[in-house]
């Protein structure tokens, strides 16, 4: 009596259902280690303070803001940078750089300007791209707004593995990276604020040019973030 082998197709379903099912659970294993193993530490590459990173980019100057000492107790990271800059023509942009070796570092944006009393709009993913750097940034933005009181916002996490706009993808990457001992463990949270001049174009192309200014002072003094 003759047998009949399986189809290829039947096979190749078969192959990809096991894959699928052995990458969901590595994800949910991992998401779990994430969320109940404690917040170590892991291996800092550079301490970050005010000294590299200049308060005067280009036409822009810097002034230093704290951002309370809850923040520090709630998200444990190795350093927080946080300015407010100004330029000539007026305008204004608020800056913060984070730094963390641990997952409960970061934050999610669209959570913690809901709870300040800001309402989300136009969110979107961006390839977000800065004057003299050769790689566009995978980047979140949206506009805030807060009883007609309106903003502009863009912010990425650049990890051990590249940038994302994703805090979920983030805390992933910095737990493996901290697991399997990489020799780059930080991850870096930027967040770029500017009043909204009514045009957003004009407001990304604000953080643009800022950002410009600061990647080229970075490329000095901070090379790691970039």
């Amino acid at each position: 009596m003759a047998t009949v082998a399986p189809a290829e197709s039947q096979v190749n379903i078969s192959a990809l259902r096991r894959n699928l099912l052995l990458l969901l659970v590595l994800s949910t294993v991992t998401a779990a280690l994430v969320l109940v193993l404690q917040p170590l530490r892991g291996k800092v590459l550079r301490d970050i303070d005010d000294s590299l990173i200049p308060f005067q980019l280009g036409n822009w100057t810097g002034q230093r803001y704290d951002m309370g000492a809850v923040v520090f107790q709630v998200l444990k990271p190795d350093a927080i940078v946080s300015r407010h800059y100004f330029n000539e023509k007026g305008d204004q942009l608020d800056f913060v750089l984070l730094a963390g070796t641990h997952s409960e570092t970061f934050h999610n944006p669209h959570t913690c300007f809901p709870s300040q009393g800001w309402r989300l709009e136009d969110n979107a993913k961006i390839e977000f791209t800065v004057p003299g750097v050769e790689h566009a940034v995978d980047a979140r933005m949206f506009q805030v707004n807060n009883e007609g009181k309106k903003a502009t916002v863009i912010y990425w996490y650049r990890t051990p593995f590249g940038t994302t706009g994703s805090m979920g993808i983030a805390r992933v990457s910095t737990f493996t990276a901290r697991i399997i001992g990489m020799e780059r463990q930080q991850t870096f949270f930027f967040r770029f604020i500017v009043p909204s001049s009514g045009d957003v174009n004009q407001d990304v192309e604000t953080i643009r040019q800022f950002a410009g200014e600061l990647f080229r002072a970075l490329k000095q003094t901070l090379p790691e973030v970039i």
